[in-house]
């Protein structure tokens, strides 16, 4: 522990986190395991940061390396993507952090269904490394819009899952988020459903939402970057970039947490 005397107070601090850290030790925000001193990381706001260990960490599986460059269908062994035949997207492109199996499934069960809100954090992290990838590199978004849950929905979960991950995203970046979309119509879970069927689902789900809803500015040829957590065929963003392009963005790009 070295004393800084630019900062006074920061002796006291780091004691102050070490007495901390010895009485309420780090553990893995996965498994619940205890985690060797000093684990405890600092996000960018001074708190404690989700951290997982590293036998968990390693359950955390990256997407395939190859992948749709648009869609990020696992393309091992088959040229043409299957999801993207026939089909004009809205988006540019929607990028994966994880594979949606093991662990990352788990974890994203206990976020939305068994309403775990401490793991925000630890998934909202994730997307950040989704950013990261290089079909994304230089690209400048002016606001983040998560998908939407109907009212019904969120009530009774009580929470809008993407929302929450929106928001730390946007923290990390320094990229605003405004609610610039509204769920307009109930739909069934589109689990079970095959691409046709899932776009059936969803026609008319979606609405622009009012200035008021939006809690943010909204500027026509903006590029937005779409934040759920979890997509399959992509049909439920890419209904939300079909609605913001015809509100004027100039671009739409999605980022999840993983791919199922």
């Amino acid at each position: 522990m070295v004393f800084d005397p630019s900062h006074p107070w920061s002796f006291l601090s780091q004691g102050g986190a070490a007495l901390l850290s010895l009485f309420y030790p780090a553990h893995c925000a996965a498994c619940g395991c205890r985690l060797p001193a000093g684990d405890l990381r600092k996000d960018d706001g001074g708190n404690a940061g989700e951290v997982i260990c590293e036998e968990c960490r390693k359950g955390i599986l990256p997407p395939p390396n190859h992948r749709c460059p648009i869609c990020s269908h696992p393309m091992v062994g088959i040229l043409l993507c299957p999801n993207c035949d026939g089909r004009r997207w809205n988006l540019t492109v929607i990028v994966a952090a994880c594979r949606y199996e093991g662990l990352v499934r788990e974890l994203i069960q206990r976020f939305k269904y068994g309403k775990d809100q401490s793991l925000v954090r630890l998934l909202g992290d994730l997307l950040v490394t989704a950013v990261e990838d290089p079909r994304l590199r230089g690209k400048e978004f002016d606001a983040i819009v998560p998908v939407p849950l109907h009212s019904l929905k969120e009530r009774e979960r009580e929470f809008n899952q993407s929302e929450l991950l929106a928001n730390r995203l946007g923290k990390k970046l320094g990229i605003p988020v405004i609610h610039a979309l509204k769920r307009i119509r109930a739909t069934a879970p589109q689990a079970g459903f095959d691409r046709a069927r899932r776009m059936e689902n969803l026609e008319g789900a979606f609405a622009f939402a009012n200035a008021k809803a939006q809690r943010g500015p909204w500027q026509q040829d903006a590029t937005i970057l779409l934040v759920d957590d979890v997509t399959t065929t992509g049909t439920t963003l890419d209904a939300c970039a079909a609605i913001l392009m015809q509100e004027g963005a100039a671009e739409v790009c999605a980022v999840t947490i993983a791919r199922g």
